[in-house]
């Protein structure tokens, strides 16, 4: 049976990836009534999301209806994390600073701020004074480089790995979804058309519906199908520290580095430079010179870093549409296969979930409009 739109109820779904995407599409189909198995070849959250700065944000993202569809997924995390009584998830907001001397960057900080409020979002203006004695005691910004720090209060962090174990073990225990572990290899279905998931272990699954969510492999199982998924995917490096005597609730985006609390003590640092340093499919040693460099530059900002290590290095491939906006949508010219690929997937994955429940389940969701896959590959004449 090829999927029609109507109730979810016994749809059989396979969702191709279990990152924070595609673990929050399971949750929220099979919540609808769809039997839904998911697929991840080594356990979840084990790709990109692993390794994600995991930063919930709506900053520079553009045009207005991406930058909506980011900030509300911010609230949806907070819902489904109080409904599934998680704690994976915090907004204690951002910093933003750039130094004074810097005019182009602080030109371009002013712009996005401006365009912000604009979109009726609430950004506070204060000192680093300020900041230093009020919000945040173990940060050191210069007063002699820095005179103005941004706070905006709807960003945050997830922590991914554990989000992305939640709600699949939650879908399984409420609903009865399943996770699988294997790689997606071909697929069978009449011409132009999916029914069937092919396994590399033989194992063939039955699918009403195939949604891909297979971040930076997306295009790859696109192709097995006959779609195509145009990306533009960049590489980005961040370090990890052991636990360290620093309280921090903010994520800070400096030109010293950007830093967020993991959690235990922990923290997730990177700079805007180093990603030129990456050799894709390489992690560098963390005595890498560059590696170093990182953490020399956090130490500015947070000077009780001082006698504390890098504990890990990680390398991660961004998973960004060409066009740079989400891909939503069954593909126009393959039956059955819906796409659901974008960058900023720890932060919109909360709303695309619910998003494509209501798209599936009712032939149409107008908020995802400017997301089809169509706006790629127009649909052939006489089809």
């Amino acid at each position: 049976m090829m999927f029609k739109s109507g109730s979810l109820k016994d749809a059989k779904i396979v969702v191709i990836g279990a990152g924070a995407v595609g673990a929050a599409v399971s949750y929220r189909l099979a919540q609808a009534g769809a039997q839904v198995t998911t697929i991840e070849r080594l356990y979840p959250g084990s790709g990109i999301t692993r390794v994600s700065f995991a930063w919930i944000n709506g900053y520079e993202k553009v045009p207005k209806h991406y930058n909506r569809l980011n900030v509300l997924s911010i609230r949806d995390h907070q819902d489904l994390a109080d409904e599934l009584n998680g704690r994976w998830v915090r907004v204690d907001g951002g910093l933003h600073w750039e130094h004074a001397a810097e005019e182009s960057r602080v030109k371009t900080l002013h712009n996005s701020v401006r365009q912000l409020r604009e979109w009726g979002q609430r950004i506070e203006q204060t000192t680093p004074e300020v900041i230093m004695r009020e919000v945040a005691p173990d940060l050191w910004i210069d007063p002699g480089e820095v005179s103005e720090v941004f706070f905006m209060e709807r960003e945050g962090v997830i922590d991914p790995v554990y989000f992305v174990h939640s709600v699949l073990h939650e879908a399984a225990l409420r609903y009865g979804a399943k996770l699988e572990r294997g790689n997606v290899v071909a697929f069978k279905g009449p011409k132009d058309a999916v029914d069937q998931v092919v396994l590399q272990d033989g194992r063939t699954l039955p699918a009403d519906v195939v949604i891909n969510c297979a971040g930076p492999e997306a295009d790859r199982v696109a192709k097995l199908a006959g779609a195509h998924i145009p990306l533009a995917p960049t590489h980005g490096f961040t370090l990890s520290t052991p636990p360290a005597p620093i309280c921090l609730k903010q994520v800070i985006h400096s030109p010293e580095a950007n830093v967020r609390p993991e959690g235990a003590g922990r923290l997730i640092i990177r700079t805007r430079e180093v990603d030129v340093n990456i050799t894709p499919g390489q992690t560098p040693p963390i005595d890498t010179p560059w590696v170093q460099e990182v953490m020399t530059r956090a130490r500015k900002i947070l000077p009780n870093l001082a006698d504390i290590p890098v504990e890990s290095a990680r390398v991660g491939e961004r998973c960004i549409p060409v066009d740079a906006v989400s891909i939503v949508g069954f593909d126009p010219n393959v039956v059955g296969f819906y796409t659901v690929v974008t960058h900023s997937g720890i932060t919109l994955s909360a709303r695309l979930a619910l998003l494509v429940a209501e798209d599936l389940a009712t032939g149409e969701c107008a908020e995802l409009a400017p997301y089809r896959p169509s706006r790629f590959s127009p649909v052939p004449a006489g089809k």
